[in-house]
């Protein structure tokens, strides 16, 4: 059933805060774009390069680890506001500090790391207290498909315009203005948490328990509500088997662009954009999809779609813009609908916990697959890396499908 996918924004506090969120996700992309360039620029050597890309998201990666879960625990108990302000406001100065390294020329590997920890740091808040403040603001079940949905529509748009004004920036003006713009787009969003209504994604900490203790507690529970439910465990399945290889992959994708394609820093920034404009389209459907389809939908289906894509990437280099497309657009259904799966199916007093969860699942285990399958591409080549990430994602598709079927 097609419902009105704009129907969440009768909701002004959503509306802001998708607003600012989008700009700010903007400069992310711009960020995002300019940091996977330099890596190439440092380190000239393609098996070099690889492995380097592995350790920088391996830092990334190590931070959520310890910290998502209580990024969702400390959500529920204290409030997603105040976490998500404080997020923003070290995410700004971080782009500042690149941008100053940048710019006199003082950046090198070692500090580059360094940036790179605090920006896993943050990653690991960020999406279990997003995920909290938005179930605060939109109360209403059925806004919660197109609330979600529409964070997937900003976040690729994002990176449909940010990987293109990253390029100009880069070949007209320096890298140092492109960071500095990514600086700029967190002030919106940093005032508009600053004074959102308290009451609002926020709440009191009445957990009179140790707080390790508390942890712990609630992280053993957490874990047992997931696996007790078996529709939601196969969100979990999906969302590791399409981070942890897939989009792992895409962070080697300025190697395959320089190495395998013989571009430049532009044709990169196009592939992200067909990436992002596949992905916006993906999730412009699940925004318009009635939520009770969404629960019956098997995501699976999609990843096999993904596999199949990266595969033909390898096969078909000249199509590379258009299969870029059709993987931005799989990619973005099996996000689209485990996440409001996620939503829909978890208690509102278990959502930041489970959040927290899955965002190890969803964002940072797809850092750890960039360093695992950095080793498969420094001993085989990244050509060869494609090919092979292709077949795992197939094969684990064809799996989830059978054990969720037998469960």
């Amino acid at each position: 059933m097609i419902q009105n996918p704009f129907r969440t924004f009768k909701n002004s506090a959503y509306l802001f805060y998708w607003a600012f969120n989008t700009f700010s996700l903007l400069g992310t992309w711009i960020d995002f774009t300019l940091r996977q360039w330099i890596i190439v620029e440092m380190i000239k050597n393609e098996r070099a390069a690889t492995q380097y890309v592995g350790f920088y998201n391996l830092v990334r990666f190590i931070p959520s680890l310890f910290l998502s879960f209580i990024a969702g625990y400390l959500s529920d108990r204290i409030g997603a506001r105040l976490i998500l302000f404080f997020v923003s406001l070290i995410d700004f100065f971080n782009a500042c500090a690149i941008s100053y390294l940048v710019y006199t020329n003082n950046l090198n590997v070692y500090n580059f790391m360094i940036l790179a920890l605090f920006l896993g740091i943050t990653n690991s808040f960020y999406f279990p207290s997003r995920s909290k403040l938005i179930n605060s603001i939109v109360q209403d079940k059925e806004d919660i498909p197109s609330s979600f949905s529409w964070q997937g529509i900003s976040f690729n748009l994002s990176k449909i315009i940010g990987p293109v004004v990253a390029g100009m920036i880069a070949k007209n003006f320096g890298l140092a203005l492109g960071f500095l713009l990514n600086a700029i787009s967190y002030i919106p969003l940093i005032f508009y948490l600053l004074f959102l209504n308290d009451k609002v994604g926020n709440n009191s900490f009445e957990d009179k328990r140790n707080v390790f203790t508390s942890i712990l507690e609630d992280f053993k529970n957490t874990i047992s509500y997931v696996s007790c439910r078996v529709k939601l465990k196969k969100c979990f399945y999906s969302i590791f088997t399409i981070n942890f290889w897939g989009i792992s992959l895409m962070s080697f994708l300025q190697v395959f662009t320089k190495e395998i394609l013989n571009e430049n820093i532009n044709y990169f920034s196009y592939l992200l954009s067909m990436l992002g404009l596949g992905a916006v389209i993906g999730a412009f459907f699940v925004a318009s999809t009635n939520y009770q389809v969404i629960l019956n939908t098997r995501e699976e289906i999609f990843i096999i779609i993904y596999g199949i894509c990266i595969l033909l990437l390898t096969l078909l280099p000249k199509f590379s813009f258009f299969i870029m497309f059709l993987i931005g657009f799989s990619q973005s259904l099996v996000f689209g609908f485990t996440n409001n799966k996620v939503q829909l199916l978890t208690d509102n007093d278990m959502i930041g916990k489970v959040s927290g969860i899955y965002s190890l699942f969803n964002i940072t285990l797809s850092y750890l697959g960039v360093f695992v399958i950095s080793q498969v591409g420094y001993l085989f080549g990244v050509l060869n890396l494609f090919k092979i990430v292709a077949f795992i994602v197939i094969f684990s598709a064809f799996m989830i499908g059978i054990k969720v079927k037998e469960g």
